[in-house]
C-alpha cells in the first residue's frame, strides 16, 4: 500500500479519541450532502476509525456498509467501533488503489483521505470501476481556499481546493462540486 497514509497506533489512538471530535461540522456537512440517497451498498475509503462510517451506517442502516483503511490499527480500530455501536460492517485493510473486497457499490465514500493518495487519478478511475451504474463517489476534504493563515496549515494540507476539485475527470462519470465556508463536497456519479 506505498503512497496511502498508514496511521500506527498512537495516531489512531489520536484521531479515534480527539481528532474526531475537532471534525463534527465536517462530517455533520458531508451526511447533509449524502441526502436523498438510498444506497444497499457502501464503502468508506480511508475511513480512518470509523467514527465518520459509524454515522453513515445509521443514516442508511438497511445497507451492507464496508471500511477500507491501510493501517491495520485503523481497521482494529473501525472493528471495535461498530461492534460497540451493535452495526455489522466489513472492516478491512486495503488502499485506493487496491480494494480486498469482491462487491460492487452503490455510494463510495472518502473522508479527509483523498489528500493522502498517491495517485488520485487511477485509484479515482479503479474504485469508479467499483461503482453500481448511477451509484456515486464522494469525496469530503476541507477547501483549500478557507483557510490561508499561517496558523491553519493543518487544514491546509488536509484539504482540497475548488480548482484541483474542477480537475477532477472520471471516465465514464459526472463530476459535482459543492462547497460552503469551510469544506469541499465532490460527487463523481457512474452514469454507464
Amino acid at each position: 500500500m506505498e503512497g496511502e497514509e498508514r496511521f500506527g497506533r498512537f495516531t489512531t489512538a489520536f484521531y479515534n479519541t480527539i481528532a474526531w471530535r475537532l471534525l463534527k461540522k465536517l462530517y455533520k456537512f458531508s451526511l447533509n450532502r449524502l441526502d436523498g440517497l438510498s444506497p444497499s451498498t457502501i464503502m468508506d475509503v480511508g475511513a480512518g476509525p470509523g467514527r465518520f462510517s459509524i454515522m453513515v451506517a445509521k443514516k442508511f442502516s438497511n445497507a451492507k456498509f464496508y471500511c477500507v483503511d491501510p493501517s491495520k490499527y485503523m481497521v482494529d480500530t473501525e472493528i471495535k467501533l461498530f461492534k460497540k455501536n451493535n452495526i455489522n460492517a466489513t472492516c478491512v485493510q486495503g488502499s485506493s488503489r487496491d480494494i480486498p473486497l469482491n462487491e460492487n457499490f452503490d455510494l463510495i465514500i472518502t473522508s479527509l483521505s483523498y489528500h493522502h493518495w498517491l495517485e488520485k487519478e487511477k485509484s479515482l478511475n479503479y474504485l469508479s470501476s467499483l461503482l453500481n451504474v448511477n451509484g456515486s463517489i464522494f469525496i469530503f476534504e476541507f477547501l483549500k481556499e478557507s483557510y490561508k493563515s499561517p496558523f491553519l496549515f493543518m487544514y491546509r494540507e488536509h484539504s482540497l481546493s475548488i480548482n484541483d476539485a474542477k480537475n477532477i475527470h472520471v471516465k465514464n462519470c459526472e463530476t459535482m462540486i459543492d462547497t460552503d465556508k469551510n469544506f469541499i463536497a465532490v460527487k463523481i456519479k457512474r452514469t454507464i
